[in-house]
């Protein structure tokens, strides 16, 4: 078997309503989002095969009109079975994934087998939103409790002024829920954060990221100090190891994908800390990816961030990645339902 050619294809699939900031809201610009989210893209890839099967993966989103990134390394002409699976990472031009997804259909395993194999069934998800009011935040919380989410996670600002308002409008609206606030290190100091959660902490609430991350000792004095549980986003497994030498986390939100994902929730395995994978709000194809892994990590029991294929208009997947608040990865070879994309969203949207 030789890979014969590549394919890439733009997309770019609207939100459903209800889950991005009105107007009255800051917007969260950064430089690696420079433009509002809803004008994002992804390039969707193939890897073709002179056999006839078909790898298929997705790029890291991206604004403007990039075109395809070309793959990390030589694909034309290599058979897909000497490709080191461990080297292969999600997201970048997404050429890594669309290997691993042919490689587990070439020798007929699932990803999450590649990856170590399945350590649980399902993996617990959470409903997202972004900056919103009381109102639109308790509206959202009634829409995941009815799909069956147990938590929801809202971007939140100091600067609102309403993050402990939505937090009693949500459970208000749907008292079952787990609200984690994601805050992006906005509530500047122990102190400020402490005079946030007397107002919420009688609820089920995670605060993710809530103070700076300079100083572990800060996120251990807040820990002790609040029965709120306290996680941070983390990118190495450097950063795992020193938050858990200074006890300064509850759980951890996994940044990276693939093998990094895994490496970083081992050693969290090992102090007994939960963690959830990260996602960058895509589209199905890498929320299928990253399930895939997820499942490979027992600790990974917080509820994870794989919301882009449902808080868009469409995942592009050929069946719903999750169900009743958890993603349910399939046993066929490769990612199992994403060998036939659909393609009602490919470049008509873009433009």
């Amino acid at each position: 078997m030789r890979i014969t050619h590549l394919e890439h294809r733009a997309v770019c699939v609207p939100f459903v309503p209800g889950v991005l900031p009105s107007s009255e809201f800051a917007r969260d610009y950064n430089a690696s989002r420079p433009e509002p989210l809803e004008k994002r893209r992804h390039n969707i890839v193939r890897i073709h095969t002179d056999d006839g099967l078909t790898g298929i993966g997705m790029s890291d989103p991206y604004f403007g009109d990039r075109g395809g990134l070309a793959p990390e390394m030589p694909l034309i002409g290599r058979d897909p079975l000497d490709f080191d699976p461990r080297q292969l990472r999600g997201g970048g031009s997404g050429y890594g994934v669309a290997l691993l997804d042919l490689i587990g259909k070439a020798i007929g395993w699932p990803v999450y087998r590649i990856f170590g194999g399945r350590f649980q069934d399902r993996i617990l998800v959470n409903y997202w939103i972004t900056r919103l009011g009381p109102e639109a935040s308790a509206a959202a919380a009634k829409r995941a409790a009815a799909l069956g989410f147990r938590a929801i996670k809202l971007k939140c600002a100091p600067e609102d002024g309403n993050v402990a308002e939505r937090v009693h409008a949500i459970h208000e609206a749907a008292p079952g829920l787990r609200i984690v606030l994601d805050a992006k290190c906005r509530f500047h100091t122990v102190k400020q954060t402490l005079a946030l959660t007397r107002e919420i902490d009688t609820f089920d609430v995670v605060l993710e990221d809530p103070i700076p991350k300079d100083n572990p000792e800060n996120y251990r004095r807040l820990k002790e100090a609040t029965r709120v549980l306290v996680v941070q986003e983390l990118q190495t497994p450097q950063q795992v190891f020193e938050a858990i030498c200074a006890r300064a986390v509850d759980g951890i939100n996994v940044s990276p994908s693939g093998w990094a994902f895994l490496d970083m929730a081992r050693i969290a395995q090992v102090a007994d800390i939960p963690v959830w994978q990260a996602s960058d709000v895509d589209l199905g194809v890498l929320d299928a990816f990253r399930a895939h892994v997820s499942t490979a990590a027992p600790n990974c029991t917080l509820g994870s961030d794989l919301c882009g294929n449902f808080v868009h208009e469409h995942s592009l997947l050929t069946r719903s990645l999750v169900a009743d608040g958890y993603a349910v990865v399939s046993d066929a070879p490769g990612l199992g339902f994403v060998q036939k994309l659909l393609v009602h969203f490919l470049i008509v949207l873009c433009g």
